[in-house]
């Protein structure tokens, strides 16, 4: 069996080489824990900030969309991420308050690695959420044109 197949421990590096295997542009950072530190990967394109950590026994994607969402828009945003979220299967969108007056929209997808996972497996869980985030904030950007106020630059 080919290597690159072979179920192995997780390690965060494993994004990164991936990440840098697809010529795409990630910094690494670590944060505090309550038992110590973590890395962070962190990617992204002109309409979201993606980050990659390890939590537990899960590797988690969290991508946080560009566009602000005036208060006022709540149930709309709430309609919207409940229509996507019924008709795909990953990332689920979701969206928070995000100061006094605005909603911020995240997707979210988490991969169990409590068993390891192969570089493979890694690999297409990483592509996969990048495409499946693009996708995801496309439909917002569809649903919500006026919030859109950056240039697009990614191609399919």
């Amino acid at each position: 069996m080919d290597e690159k197949n072979l179920p192995q421990p997780f390690s965060i590096e494993q994004v990164t080489t991936i990440l840098h295997d697809e010529n795409l542009d990630y910094r690494m950072e670590t944060a505090p824990t309550e038992t110590g530190e973590t890395t962070i990967v962190r990617t992204g394109f002109a309409n979201a900030a993606i980050a990659f950590v390890q939590e537990g026994d899960t590797l988690v994607c969290e991508a946080l969309w560009r566009g602000e969402f005036p208060r006022a828009l709540a149930t709309n945003l709430l309609a919207a991420c409940n229509e996507y979220n019924q008709m795909q299967f990953a990332p689920t969108l979701r969206f928070y308050e995000n100061g006094e007056h605005h909603l911020s929209a995240n997707a979210y997808r988490i991969l169990d690695i409590s068993k390891g996972a192969s570089f493979n497996q890694i690999g297409a869980f990483v592509m996969s959420t990048l495409d499946a985030v693009v996708s995801a904030f496309d439909f917002l950007s569809q649903q919500f044109p006026n919030l859109v106020t950056w240039e697009e630059t990614h191609e399919h």
